[in-house]
């Protein structure tokens, strides 16, 4: 244990003493409760514990006032604390500037639980600023997710669509207003984005997903993809997207939440350790094998498909969530991601999808592959 680091304690945790006895921690941001069993000395030690003295002035403090106590035994309690997440190291240093740590003063806060110190909460908002996010489809699922990745602090998006704002884009997505109407998706919402943070970094494209598209220089400026892209269909878009994302090992988001897909969460792809697309394909195979669909009296249905903005919210916040979680390393996504799932409106409950990945997935499968 480093004696010359200073700590205190987390932000987010509030701490009872109950009885003399117990003190019970209440972890605000992770709604966790947590308790130990006390004596008046590891109390006291817990007072003293300020962010502005490092260890062995707590460790003098304490002995001055309590009598003595082994170095050794004080610090396998220090670590306890530190084990339990009551304590977190205090900033010595910034990475940020002082503008971005006040705009994103309480992120910062909020990865803190997750790590270990302050200045690991920082690197996490770090990797989100120095990040460039492509989303291939600005309507309401990956428009709202740009809007919600740039507040969280994403520094850079390209942003694909060919569309232009209609009417009823208006009442499903939060970044068009009336005047937006006819306008270019993708101009809008840069534009959104841009009244947001100035800082952002914005580049568009009008391309089309079709199969002769070329995406070479869109993946070769990304760190990381989604795709929310509703044309032709998802199941197409999906495994292209992955067929060209998985060999370059650029990992990628299935933001679905459209059309028969409307709430979903949709599934983060981290290549050669997660399903992929054509993983997902192959579930469905198995899993509908039986399922023999009827003809359609009304084609061209693309514009018959009904929901709420707040499903695709919905859809885009609970994908934003896991995107993050992945790019600031908060958590281990290798075992920590969460497969696709279905939000059923009438039950308010989630019907969560079960793929594995296919080892003779003509997209991810095969041989072994270093990460």
């Amino acid at each position: 244990m480093d004696w010359g680091k200073i700590y205190k304690i987390k932000d987010s945790v509030d701490i009872y003493l109950v009885d003399e006895t117990y003190i019970v921690a209440y972890f605000m941001n992770t709604r966790q409760k947590k308790k130990f069993r006390v004596s008046n000395g590891s109390v006291h030690i817990i007072e003293i514990i300020d962010g502005i003295n490092n260890i062995e002035n707590i460790y003098n403090t304490y002995c001055l006032k309590n009598g003595t106590i082994s170095r050794k035994g004080f610090s396998t309690f220090f670590n306890c604390l530190l084990k339990s997440g009551l304590i977190i190291e205090k900033s010595q240093k910034h990475i940020l500037s002082s503008s971005e740590l006040k705009r994103f003063n309480r992120q910062i806060n909020y990865f803190s639980e997750f790590l270990s110190s302050e200045l690991a909460a920082e690197k996490a908002q770090k990797k989100l600023l120095n990040s460039v996010v492509a989303i291939w489809g600005c309507g309401a699922v990956g428009g709202n997710l740009a809007v919600q990745l740039a507040m969280a602090g994403v520094g850079t998006f390209i942003l694909i669509d060919p569309d232009v704002v209609e009417e009823s884009d208006c009442s499903r997505h939060v970044y068009f207003k009336q005047e937006s109407v006819g306008d270019k998706k993708v101009e809008s919402l840069a534009d959104y984005i841009k009244s947001i943070n100035p800082a952002i970094k914005t580049y568009i494209s009008y391309q089309w997903l079709h199969p002769n598209a070329d995406l070479s220089e869109i993946l070769k400026k990304a760190t990381f993809l989604i795709d929310a892209a509703d044309e032709p269909y998802l199941g197409y878009t999906a495994n292209l997207i992955s067929q060209n994302c998985v060999p370059i090992k650029l990992p990628h988001y299935i933001a679905g939440g459209f059309d028969a897909h409307l709430a979903s969460t949709g599934e983060l792809i981290i290549p050669y350790i997660t399903p992929c697309a054509g993983c997902y394909s192959t579930y469905f195979e198995r899993v509908l094998s039986d399922w023999k669909p009827e003809h359609h009296p009304i084609k061209n249905r693309e514009k018959e498909m009904g929901g709420l903005a707040a499903m695709s919210l919905f859809s885009s916040s609970f994908a934003c969530i896991e995107i993050i979680k992945y790019i600031c390393g908060l958590k281990d996504m290798k075992v920590a991601y969460k497969p696709r799932a279905e939000f059923l409106f009438n039950g308010m409950k989630l019907f969560n999808l079960t793929p594995s990945k296919d080892p003779n997935c003509k997209i991810c499968g095969g041989a072994d592959h270093e990460l």
